[in-house]
């Protein structure tokens, strides 16, 4: 696929179909991220893969998570229960999750350029799925930033989980997307 094509036509692709995903194609979705631009070649990037039956630590970490939010907000039981067993759920909902973790920079500034090139490296990703005939959907929420599921995935102070980057084979039809055209967000400063 041409890339200025792949670039247009890639889509955030909600409903995947449940076949796996051979593992040879999940490591060229992540070799293609270790390519993003990092600022001083920091490689800010960490990868957890989760297929099969190890989509269920996931499972359980989100379902711990949303029940600490539940209760941190005083939800009833009934309220409580139903969020845990949908946050349950979204570890299944593609044959493939990957967290991609920020590792924190130096100071303020190279932990703002990290984060870049971590979303830089979640864009390479997502257009190398989809040019493997893939689909994906790029997640985060309140889940990402609570501190019990930093304690999963062992963060530091100030790492940040970027994605959970849902891959799997596409189970729905194309829709347009919008966009607005670049001259209606541009600034030309020419001399």
């Amino acid at each position: 696929m041409e890339l200025t094509e792949a670039i247009q036509s890639r889509r955030s692709v909600g409903r995947v179909k449940q076949d796996p995903v051979p593992k040879e194609l999940i490591e060229r979705i992540l070799q293609s991220a270790v390519h993003a631009p990092n600022h001083r070649i920091t490689e800010p990037w960490t990868f957890h893969v989760f297929t099969g039956r190890g989509r269920g630590e996931l499972a359980r970490a989100r379902a711990e998570t949303a029940r600490l939010q539940a209760e941190a907000e005083g939800e009833d039981e009934e309220m409580a229960a139903g969020r845990v067993s949908r946050e349950r759920k979204k570890a299944f909902r593609a044959p493939v999750v990957i967290a991609v973790i920020c590792t924190a920079g130096r100071d303020e500034v190279e932990t703002l350029e990290n984060y870049a090139a971590c979303a830089a490296a979640v864009q390479n990703m997502q257009l190398t799925a989809h040019a493997l005939g893939l689909a994906s959907m790029w997640r985060t929420g309140a889940m990402a930033y609570h501190d019990y599921m930093r304690e999963f995935f062992g963060l530091g102070e100030d790492d940040t989980i970027v994605a959970f980057l849902y891959i799997g084979y596409p189970d729905m039809g194309e829709r347009p997307r919008r966009r607005r055209p670049a001259s209606e967000k541009t600034v030309w400063h020419e001399g």
